[in-house]
């Protein structure tokens, strides 16, 4: 069952949190800015996008996109094969989608993490709309998750079937050399994957979050040690944090620290 909830400062959201969360259930998070969005993999978005361009966006019924958004994971992952075989020749077609993903590939990947907090602050970018966090229960009748090597190595048109409606769960533990894990385990991710969209009927609640509460309910996460900072430590997140793009803090006592050294 599908419920909407409001919430409009931590304290509400951990109540209601408590409220809706069962004993002995597991319980999966997402956190949209945007409360109109779609939860869709990257990879269905791009396909999506190139369609749309093209005026063919009414072609993609059901079964013409599964056949290619199988064949678009499967391209992606024979061209990274070939043209970084010393990186990615000994990964299973999932952990070489997992690594994609961190780097900002659109993948087949959809990231969920099992820390409502994690999934609140997700919700809180962009202070000019309204966000939500989108609340799943890890259902074993509904999703398998991937617990031993065996499943991690199987071919990846067995994760995602054009003519069967799975989902399963992976929460990847790399080699550190060959995937950066901190930023997983920070912020305890993990990917859901099988089909390209979830459908409403697998979401148990979805919170909204205004957006004029946004910037307080950011504020009120920091002093609970989740932030930008916590969150993306890894060296890509250092390198994200402080681009051309991003702001820098200005404050008194920089200056300050500034005026000295000069």
């Amino acid at each position: 069952m599908n419920t909407s909830i409001e919430i409009y400062s931590l304290a509400d959201y951990i109540n209601q949190i408590e409220s809706i969360s069962v004993p002995d259930k597991s319980y999966l998070y997402r956190g949209q800015e945007n409360e109109t969005w779609r939860i869709t993999s990257s990879a269905y978005r791009r396909l999506l996008s190139s369609s749309e361009e093209l005026g063919r966006e009414d072609e993609l019924l059901p079964y013409p996109l599964r056949n290619l958004y199988q064949s678009y994971l499967l391209e992606i992952i024979d061209e990274i094969k070939l043209r970084y075989p010393s990186t990615y020749r000994d990964l299973s077609a999932l952990e070489c989608l997992a690594h994609l993903q961190h780097n900002r590939v659109a993948t087949g990947l959809i990231d969920f993490t099992f820390s409502p907090l994690v999934g609140l602050w997700f919700a809180c970018a962009d202070e000019e709309i309204n966000g939500k966090v989108i609340v799943l229960e890890n259902n074993s009748e509904k999703i398998e998750e991937i617990t031993t090597i065996e499943q991690l190595q199987q071919d990846l048109v067995l994760f995602f079937p054009i003519d069967q409606e799975d989902w399963y769960l992976w929460s990847p533990t790399l080699d550190s050399q060959i995937v950066e894990t901190q930023r997983l385990i920070m912020q305890q991710s993990v990917f859901l994957f099988g089909l390209p969209e979830i459908d409403t009927e697998m979401i148990t609640h979805e919170i909204t979050i205004r957006r004029g509460d946004k910037a307080d309910i950011r504020t009120a996460l920091e002093k609970m040690g989740i932030s930008e900072k916590t969150l993306f430590s890894d060296l890509l997140g250092f390198f994200e944090r402080n681009s051309a793009t991003q702001p820098y803090n200005l404050t008194v006592d920089a200056l300050d620290i500034r005026g000295i050294l000069l």
